[in-house]
C-alpha cells in the first residue's frame, strides 16, 4: 500500500519569515514596513530583498489596527456629475494615491440629511480624515464633526462661522472682478444668477457683484438677481425669467460655468445672440468653457490645485491634529480672469479678446509649515 507523500503546509510568509531570511529582528522588519527613517540603507535593502524573495505582502488590516489608521480618506461632494466636482475629485484621488491613501466617495445631491448620514458612515468606517466639498453656510453636522476632533478639510465652500480647515477661492473677488470687467466694457444693466444663498461660494460671488456695481455708481436692480437653485433646470428657469423682462440686462454674471452655460442655452432659445445681444460670464473654468463653440469668459479657480491642496492639507491635519485645532489651516486662492468670446462689449472697441489676466495675489490665512 502506497504511503501518501508528506507535504509541508502552504502558508503566507510572515514577518518572522522575513526576519529570519534577512537575519534581522522582527522589530527591524516592522520599522522598514512603517518607513522609519533611522534604518541603515544596507539593512533596509536586505529586508526588502527578503520580502521580494518570499513574495511577502503586509496584512493591511492588521497594520491598520496596530497603527490605528486605515490609510483611507472620505470625500463628500454634492454632485459628481457637476464638472467642478468631477475635476476636483479626480485631483483628490490622484494626490491621495501618491501619498498611499485610498478615497471613499460620497455624493449628497445637496441634501443636508444625506450629508450628515455619510459623515456618520465614514466615521464608522474609521477613515483617517474627511474632505467635504458639500458644506452649507449653516451646517450643524459639520460643526459637530469639527467639535469631535475628527480631522476634516472643507473645500470650495466654508461655514458662516469661519471654523474649520479649508481651501477656497476668493469668491468675493471673483464676483467683483467679473462685474468690473463687464462695467469696463460699457455694460450698466448687469444681472446675477446664482445657485443657493445658503452656499458660501454663491453668496460671496453675489456680494462681489454688488460691491462692483456700487463702486461704479450703478444701482443694483433686485429683479436682475436670482438665487434659484443648484440644478441646470433651475438655472434655465431663472435665466428665462430675467431675459423676459421688458428692460432685460445686457450682461449676466453667473455664479458658475454650469449656470452660465444654462443662461447661454436659454438666451439662444429666446433668439438672443451671445455676445451680440447678451454678455455672459461664469466661474470655474471647467473644460467645456474653453470649447471653440462656446468660448466662455470665466474665472479659473484652479481645480486641480484646489484638490491637491485639500489632500495635502488633510494629511497635515491627520499628522498633527492638535496644532490645527488651535490654528486651523485656511487657504484662500487667487482667482484668474480668463477673457473669451462671451463677454461682448456695448462698445466693440472696448472688448478684450483672448487675454488672460492674473489678478493680484490674496492673503492665505493659517500656515502649512
Amino acid at each position: 500500500m502506497a504511503v501518501p507523500e508528506q507535504r509541508t503546509p502552504i502558508h503566507s510568509p510572515t514577518v518572522s519569515d522575513v526576519a529570519r531570511r534577512a537575519c534581522v529582528s522582527r522589530a527591524t522588519v516592522s520599522r522598514v514596513l512603517n518607513r522609519y527613517p533611522h534604518v541603515r540603507s544596507e539593512v533596509r535593502a536586505r529586508v526588502e530583498r527578503a520580502m521580494a524573495a518570499l513574495a511577502y505582502r503586509p496584512d493591511a488590516v492588521a497594520r491598520s489596527l496596530a497603527r490605528r489608521e486605515t490609510r483611507t480618506l472620505g470625500l463628500v461632494v454634492t454632485d459628481i456629475t457637476n464638472p467642478f466636482y468631477a475635476e476636483t475629485a479626480a485631483a483628490i484621488v490622484k494626490t491621495a494615491r501618491t501619498h498611499g491613501y485610498t478615497v471613499i466617495l460620497c455624493d449628497t445631491d445637496n441634501i443636508p440629511e444625506l450629508q450628515a448620514e455619510y459623515i456618520e458612515v465614514l466615521r464608522q468606517r474609521r477613515v483617517d480624515g474627511i474632505i467635504l466639498g458639500s458644506v452649507f453656510l449653516h451646517d450643524p453636522a459639520v460643526e459637530r464633526l469639527i467639535d469631535s476632533g475628527m480631522p476634516c478639510m472643507l473645500y470650495n465652500r466654508r461655514l458662516r462661522s469661519g471654523r474649520g480647515n479649508y481651501v477656497v477661492l476668493d469668491n468675493l473677488r471673483a464676483g467683483r472682478e467679473l462685474t468690473r470687467h463687464l462695467l469696463g466694457l460699457g455694460h450698466r444693466c448687469i444681472g446675477f444668477i446664482g445657485t443657493l444663498a445658503g452656499l458660501s461660494s454663491a453668496a460671496e460671488r453675489r456680494r462681489g457683484y454688488r460691491a462692483a456695481l456700487r463702486e461704479a455708481g450703478v444701482r443694483p436692480q433686485p429683479q436682475f438677481v436670482h438665487m434659484r437653485g443648484v440644478t441646470p433646470e433651475l438655472a434655465r428657469e431663472a435665466a428665462r425669467e430675467i431675459l423676459a423682462l421688458p428692460d432685460r440686462p445686457t450682461a449676466i454674471v453667473a455664479s458658475s460655468d454650469r449656470v452660465a452655460l444654462s443662461v447661454i442655452e436659454i438666451a439662444e432659445e429666446m433668439g438672443l445672440s451671445v455676445p451680440g445681444d447678451l454678455a455672459v460670464v461664469g466661474v470655474d473654468n471647467i473644460p467645456m468653457a474653453a470649447h471653440q463653440a462656446i468660448q466662455l469668459t470665466t474665472v479659473d479657480q484652479h481645480l486641480a490645485e484646489m484638490g491637491r491642496l485639500a489632500v495635502e492639507g488633510i494629511l497635515d491635519v491627520i499628522r498633527d491634529p492638535e496644532r490645527y485645532r488651535r490654528s486651523p489651516l485656511q487657504q484662500v486662492l487667487a482667482p484668474t480672469l480668463i477673457v473669451r468670446r462671451t463677454c461682448g462689449a456695448l462698445d466693440p472697441g472696448a472688448a478684450l479678446r483672448g487675454r488672460r489676466l492674473r489678478l493680484p495675489a490674496v492673503h492665505k490665512g493659517g500656515s502649512r509649515g
